[in-house]
């Protein structure tokens, strides 16, 4: 089961049947979100949640304070900025970091550069979080140092919330107890692959999902 929460939207009409809906005050979500965590294998933080002082505190305040394997993504890694090492070091439960090269320069103070390889592995050294840093070639590296490059996707997964699918696709298999660097790697390949199978032009984020399962069966085929 997945719940779905937007601070402030009583009910969102968007919200996928598939999941259900989790009523969030517009402030001081974070205790909510506690109080349900124990009930679940997850979290994804981050898409669509917005920038500013308050969401900013309370997205930290939730990422220090959920024991579970988190995926910290789009507004949730702006959040972070600066306290990204601070915030995640203390966590006792798997993070992963799903940064663009704009949210990766956030996180590090600068932007990656032609050694994205070495940015990455660095920010996953400082953090103890697996980092995925999304681009043309999506690398993925462990506090360990071990790195994972997936080479399949294209410039159809820069659309507009192509990387929110990706997000909900590791969280996913973290929920099922995949090692975060073998969750990351994983999802990333089925996330690339499910884009290869879309239209070659047009591509939407829902795509993606129309696609998932073909890409899960040639794995498991």
């Amino acid at each position: 089961m997945v719940r779905l929460g937007s601070p402030g939207v009583a009910d969102d009409p968007g919200r996928p049947v598939e999941s259900v809906g989790l009523a969030l005050p517009a402030a001081g979500w974070t205790e909510v979100v506690v109080e349900v965590a124990p009930r679940f294998q997850a979290l994804v933080i981050g898409p669509g949640l917005g920038t500013g002082a308050p969401t900013d505190t309370a997205i930290r305040d939730t990422v220090a304070r959920v024991d579970l394997p988190a995926v910290v993504d789009g507004d949730a890694l702006t959040a972070l900025g600066d306290d990204v090492v601070a915030v995640v070091r203390g966590r006792s439960s798997a993070t992963v970091l799903t940064p663009h090269d704009g949210e990766l320069a956030r996180l590090t103070g600068a932007h990656p550069g032609p050694d994205r390889l070495a940015v990455v592995r660095r920010l996953a050294d400082d953090t103890g979080a697996v980092v995925l840093s999304k681009g043309p070639s999506t690398v993925i590296a462990g506090p360990d140092g071990h790195v994972r490059i997936v080479t399949v996707g294209d410039a159809r997964l820069a659309t507009a919330g192509t990387g929110d699918v990706l997000s909900g696709i590791v969280g996913a298999l973290l929920a099922r107890d995949l090692p975060p660097l073998e969750a990351a790697a994983a999802g990333a390949w089925l996330h690339a692959r499910a884009g290869a199978l879309g239209p070659a032009r047009g591509l939407v984020a829902s795509d993606l999902l129309d696609h998932l399962p073909a890409a899960l069966a040639e794995v498991a085929g």
